[in-house]
């Protein structure tokens, strides 16, 4: 990878997530501590374009005027922080809780466009990263589509009082434990994960009708994490978990884009062939948007198990193929 990307790959990191230690910085980029502590020393010791980057050592060193001995201290345990207090717009972070209080405080019968944009503004900035069992972002966060705030409002309201919901979803009457929300910018679309008929499932939040709180409670599973449960999925869908095996091609860029798009992943990446090729096993749910994934390779990708998975890319690249006859 390009020196300079590397290193924005690195910065990304850590403003995303403050407190991250050297080694989960490793583990994301899918390189060796050494290498990362390299570009770690390079960016704290830059001495044009100062980057505003500190560990968790620096506040409590004395070393603050000899920052070539902190930076010689770092380890794959130090903690990264990026300084963005200074920009034009700091960031609000509130919990949850908080956030729905303000919320609740406009007055959802106004309809003036300020108020409108103020709900919509708080739905789509809170500071979630510690809601995993509560509400999840599902890929990078970016400006949602119109949502009802009312809707996720009740639902996140039926969470926290453990209370069951009913809906009618693609004209059908539903009763469900609600679990949490997420949401999943790809589609750019809410989604409520929940208990229905002994399964959890995902509903699109656009398409839920008729929704109410019911009064009978549920038992919120004690060991849930809704990042945990949505971890293996490859997008948003619901179906049953399959074991993956594709060789990808040591060619323009496709090695880094697929460490990029597996970085969040629980996946084993190999090099094989003195490099020359990249294989890459994992445990997904979402056959189709996984197929879409692997489709935008081109020859560069070869599905090797399953069996069915590889039948079925070959059937859609005849079909591309047809096209051109």
């Amino acid at each position: 990878m390009d020196p300079h990307l590397h290193m924005e790959r690195i910065l990304a990191l850590i403003e995303a997530e403050p407190g991250i230690t050297g080694q989960k910085i490793a583990e994301a980029c899918a390189a060796p501590w050494p290498m990362i502590k390299n570009d770690l020393d390079t960016i704290m010791l830059a001495a044009a374009n100062h980057i505003p980057l500190y560990t968790d050592q620096d506040e409590n060193s004395e070393l603050d005027d000899d920052l070539d001995d902190i930076v010689g201290e770092i380890t794959p345990e130090t903690k990264f922080y990026l300084d963005t207090y200074n920009r034009k717009h700091s960031p609000l972070h509130l919990t949850v809780g908080e956030a729905l209080q303000v919320l609740s405080s406009v007055n959802s019968e106004e309809k003036r466009p300020t108020l409108l944009s103020l709900r919509q503004k708080i739905l789509h900035s809170l500071d979630l990263d510690s809601q995993g069992t509560f509400r999840y972002i599902k890929g990078n966060m970016t400006t949602a589509a119109e949502v009802d705030s009312e809707v996720l409002i009740l639902i996140e309201g039926a969470i926290s009082k453990r209370h069951q919901i009913g809906f009618t979803y693609n004209s059908l009457s539903m009763i469900a434990d609600p679990l949490g929300l997420v949401y999943y910018s790809r589609l750019r679309q809410w989604y409520l994960a929940a208990v229905n008929d002994s399964l959890i499932k995902t509903f699109n939040v656009s398409k839920i009708k008729d929704l109410k709180e019911l009064s009978k409670s549920y038992i919120y599973p004690e060991s849930f994490s809704l990042k945990a449960e949505l971890a293996p999925r490859w997008g948003i869908e619901f179906g049953q978990p399959f074991k993956v095996k594709v060789r990808f091609l040591n060619r323009s860029q496709t090695f880094n884009k697929v460490r990029k798009d597996v970085a969040h992943r629980e996946c084993k990446l190999t090099v094989e062939n003195g490099g020359a090729s990249l294989l890459y096993e994992d445990t997904i749910i979402g056959r189709n948007e996984f197929s879409v994934w692997i489709l935008g390779f081109g020859s560069a990708a070869t599905v090797l198990e399953p069996l069915d998975l590889r039948d079925e890319i070959i059937a859609r690249v005849k079909a591309a193929l047809g096209n051109y006859k």
